[in-house]
């Protein structure tokens, strides 16, 4: 006979142990599975060089609340703290510049110095005119964004600004994302400010916060996975890692839940898994299994190093660096500088000691030999700050399947269609990475939304 519970959750992310409170705070028996041998999914914490730093997600954006409302529910919240350093630089091939005004790659004025200073006058001159031109009334629903912005402000622009933002915190090609998608709303906001620059200043300005505004928390944001951990446990949640979870079917109205150790049996099952994994489990529910499968996943490679030399010191990268693809012989798409970025990183690893982290996979696909990557990681550190470096100290290759949602074209009504499927499914939900966005905030929204969603 199946083991049963209220509700199973499958999935040990931030979004299932989120899944996990909700449900028990409600007073329903929560069992929650995790294939891996820890909790915390995309977070975790990972000692390097005598100190625990980050080698998932570092930060959270504060344009929304949720995840400050959670911090501070676990009372975490004296440990929030804001950057020490937020000034990123984007590489590219004419060389290694400020960060410009702008929103996801779209510069909220092509004529700024910043942006003349990455693309020329003359591009800007060509990109400011392009965009004063009068504003189509409609568009292609799937339009992407590289197309949008190569519509309103040319092709300068989104190889030289757009792609490699996009590219670092997407690990998509604009040319390859649905706008729409990415950026809710900016069509409309095109029509309304009659450029694509205007909607974006206009957009950016509406969040009331800088557009890459993020805190973090002392100690690293596996605080918080730790604190959420023994949260559901005092509640009563059974958590049961290295269980990875087969198959979920209906049984009259209950849900079945197949492991390798038995079936769970529930009224409620939460997938909060990545779409992927999600579209397995799911295949026997061809009306959720289609849209799943149809949703892209990419893989992540982040590279964590601790090293010594006195230019670090100086921060020459600001607190990281977004890497244009063409940029010559540079194969990482994003860099952090750890320890100029956080106070708290570079106090416990005092003067002279740094730490740097480097991420790979462009487009959901990793193109580096993970077992060359040390030595890839050295040359691209060395050609991002442009001197010979020593060894690296200690290192960490932390490699993130699946965990980024990557939103092409037909994405949104690939999550109309699931949901509308789910909504047909009294008890199940699926609120699977990213589908809320590639963010803390969207997860624990989601999260919270699916376990009202299945109770109703």
């Amino acid at each position: 006979m199946a083991e049963r519970f209220d509700v199973v959750i499958i999935g040990g992310g931030i979004g299932g142990l989120v899944a996990a409170r909700e449900a028990a705070i409600t007073g329903q028996s929560v069992c929650l599975l995790e294939a891996g041998d820890r909790l915390g999914g995309a977070l975790q914490g990972l000692a390097l060089g005598g100190t625990t730093v980050d080698v998932g997600a570092e930060g959270f954006a504060i344009t929304r609340p949720e995840t400050v409302e959670l911090i501070t529910s676990l009372g975490l919240a004296d440990r929030i703290v804001q950057p020490r350093r937020s000034d990123s630089r984007l590489v590219v091939p004419a060389g290694t510049f400020p960060m410009p005004h702008a929103m996801l790659g779209i510069p909220t004025n092509p004529l700024a110095d910043d942006v003349v200073a990455i693309i020329g006058a003359d591009a800007a001159q060509r990109a400011a005119a392009r965009d004063a031109a009068p504003v189509p009334d409609q568009w292609d629903d799937e339009i992407t964004l590289g197309a949008l912005i190569r519509e309103r402000l040319g092709d300068e622009i989104v190889e030289s600004i757009a792609t490699p933002v996009v590219g670092g915190v997407h690990a998509l090609n604009p040319d390859l994302a649905e706008a729409e998608a990415l950026i809710p709303g900016i069509r409309a906001a095109t029509r309304k400010h009659g450029g694509l620059s205007a909607a974006a200043a206009a957009m950016r300005a509406a969040s009331g916060v800088p557009g890459a505004a993020v805190n973090g928390l002392r100690g690293g944001m596996s605080v918080l996975v730790d604190a959420l951990v023994a949260d559901v446990q005092a509640r009563g949640v059974v958590i049961r890692t290295a269980t990875r979870a087969a198959a979920v079917h209906q049984d009259g109205t209950a849900w079945i839940t197949s492991t390798p150790s038995g079936d769970l049996a529930s009224d409620q099952v939460v997938v909060a898994v990545d779409a992927s994994s999600a579209a397995r489990l799911l295949a026997g529910l061809p009306t959720v299994h289609d849209p799943l499968s149809r949703l892209h996943v990419g893989d992540v490679v982040v590279f964590a190093m601790v090293l010594s030399h006195p230019l670090l010191d100086e921060d020459p990268l600001g607190s990281g660096a977004l890497i244009a693809p063409s940029t010559p012989k540079v194969r990482a798409k994003a860099l952090t500088h750890a320890s100029a970025k956080w106070a708290w990183i570079r106090e416990a690893y005092g003067p002279g000691r740094h730490v740097v982290r480097l991420s790979y996979g462009r487009d959901g696909v990793i193109s580096e030999p993970l077992d060359q990557l040390p030595e890839i990681a050295h040359q691209d550190l060395e050609l991002l700050l442009g001197t010979e470096l020593p060894g690296f100290e200690a290192t960490h290759l932390a490699r993130w399947t699946g965990s980024l949602l990557h939103p092409r074209v037909g994405h949104r009504a690939n999550v109309a269609a699931l949901r509308a499927a789910v909504a047909d499914l009294p008890g199940l939900a699926v609120p699977a990475a990213g589908l809320a966005g590639n963010g803390l905030a969207g997860t624990i929204s989601q999260a919270r939304a699916s376990v009202a969603q299945v109770r109703n």
